[in-house]
């Protein structure tokens, strides 16, 4: 592992490094630099310029500031703002480990969805942040969110586009700004955080997107003609006609509850049909701030025979970028197009097909264990399908604390050294992603499987490296494990974790 991380930061502007001015507050080029460089937790004084001091991971993490001109309230920015950062990205992305940009909060949710898409293949860190209160006031959160997101950045390898706002790390494609005025102003109400900062900092490893096999490659967003349109009681036919005319190629419908719309409304519908019959393509998104759309009620299900395509549960931001996104290539077909919004791309969205991660109503555990405490079980049958249900996730467990003695004990009672928990994840691979060397060696003494994926199609090598465990890494890969990802893994960054 590197000792020093490189991070770029890109900033765009917005209230973090605004000051007061007789009209109110206002970017002031230079002004965060020279800030940042006073602050001891940004600015080591015994190192280069832009160092921070070594960390309880040890690892420093070197920034460069790379300010825009001019600097722009995030309201002002448009597509080829989004355009521009993307580019800048690629431009950088081999002379830097991470990147984290500095935007202004109010239309930071969309920038970080465009950016989600544009960037295919990402393979690094970017960490997008902002504040609601200037850096230069004394009381502020602009202080907190940047420290966070360069710690972040700079120490887990987490190649996805993220938001860092108020000790949470969230998806970027799964944001909404949700407070006008409150310091916790983003919410990822369909998707839990990536990561969580209180003392210590709790990457949620699972939900992390695994690291492309491809180059990055960067698709630019450049169709301006989509829109949003929010339903209403009393909407009109004639406001549905107007709007939905050319140049017009796509529109967001945001809908009532689980993507309903009056379905007693014929010219309503029709004015929809005939959009979607003269190529428009039209996404049906719900209101509310959680959930997902639906063809269960009528409502939904007039929008579908009308040739609406179903959001699932994306946020209005992910879906109009997105489908600027996809009508931006031009060798798609419409019907392309309408696929593809149904199609998770980055994470925006969860499948409809897709299964529960866990359901306690259908999960073999809770089956069992109320089986076996059933009158009429004997006591050795009930024992052993207790046994059944709980020894994988045990074993697991106690695999991850390194405990020896219980894992011995464990496979005593006959547990495999591979059961795998309701993720697919074994043992092997717990003790990996836990940096758990000795234990990664006992259990492949005892036999466990090198070729075990879990649900998500991760080896325990790929755990170990992307928690920065180089000698687990290279245990495993000298037992024989081999990645489909060796040909293009980057070196990764530390993951806190107590050295044992």
């Amino acid at each position: 592992m590197s000792e020093r991380a490189q991070v770029l930061v890109m900033y765009t502007g917005g209230t973090i490094g605004m000051q007061r001015t007789e009209r109110g507050y206002a970017p002031a080029p230079g002004l965060l630099g020279r800030q940042l460089t006073r602050m001891p937790m940004f600015q080591d004084p015994a190192l280069p310029r832009g160092t921070m001091p070594l960390s309880k991971f040890g690892r420093h993490v070197s920034w460069r500031l790379k300010e825009y001109s001019p600097l722009l309230d995030s309201s002002n920015m448009d597509m080829s703002d989004w355009v521009r950062l993307a580019e800048e990205v690629e431009r950088f992305y081999d002379a830097y480990d991470a990147f984290v940009i500095l935007h202004g909060t109010d239309t930071m949710a969309y920038s970080a969805s465009a950016l989600s898409f544009m960037l295919r293949n990402l393979g690094k860190p970017v960490v997008m942040t902002g504040s609601q209160i200037p850096l230069v006031e004394t009381r502020n959160d602009a202080l907190d969110n940047l420290l966070g997101a360069l710690t972040i950045a700079g120490h887990f390898h987490i190649p996805e586009v993220t938001l860092y706002f108020h000790h949470k790390l969230m998806r970027g494609n799964r944001t909404r700004k949700m407070d006008a005025s409150g310091l916790d102003a983003f919410q990822s109400t369909n998707l839990p955080p990536l990561a969580e900062v209180g003392t210590g900092i709790d990457v949620a490893w699972h939900r992390v997107r695994r690291m492309p096999r491809a180059p990055l490659i960067v698709r630019p967003i450049t169709e301006r003609n989509v829109a949003s349109l929010r339903i209403f009681p009393g909407i009109t036919a004639e406001i549905m006609q107007n709007f939905l005319q050319p140049p017009l190629r796509g529109v967001v419908l945001e809908t009532y509850g689980s993507g309903n719309v009056p379905d007693i409304r014929p010219d309503f519908l029709d004015a929809l049909r005939r959009a979607t019959d003269a190529g428009i393509v039209v996404v049906n998104c719900t209101q509310c701030p959680m959930g997902a759309v639906s063809p269960d009620y009528v409502g939904g299900k007039a929008l579908a025979d009308a040739g609406v395509v179903g959001g699932a549960d994306m946020t209005p931001e992910a879906a109009l970028t997105k489908l600027s996104y996809l009508l931006s290539r031009s060798e798609l077909s419409t019907d392309e197009v309408r696929r593809w919004m149904t199609t998770d791309l980055r994470g925006e969205m969860t499948p409809p097909a897709a299964e529960p991660r866990f359901d306690f109503a259908d999960s073999r555990f809770v089956r069992s264990v109320a089986s076996a405490l059933a009158p009429g079980e004997s006591q050795l049958e009930a024992r052993w399908q207790v046994n059944q249900a709980l020894l994988p996730v045990v074993l697991c467990a106690a695999a991850g604390h390194g405990d020896l003695a219980t894992v011995q004990a464990l496979l005593d009672e006959g547990a495999a050294p591979d059961a795998a928990d309701y993720d697919g994840r074994t043992p092997l691979h717990v003790a990996a992603a836990r940096g758990q060397l000795e234990m990664c060696r006992f259990l492949i003494g005892q036999g466990a499987d090198l070729t075990a994926r879990d649900r998500w199609g991760h080896l325990a090598l790929d755990d170990a490296r992307r928690g920065g465990f180089a000698a687990v890494a290279t245990m495993l890969a000298g037992a024989g494990q081999v990645s489909e990802a060796d040909d293009r893994m980057e070196p990764v960054s530390a993951r806190p974790f107590e050295k044992k």
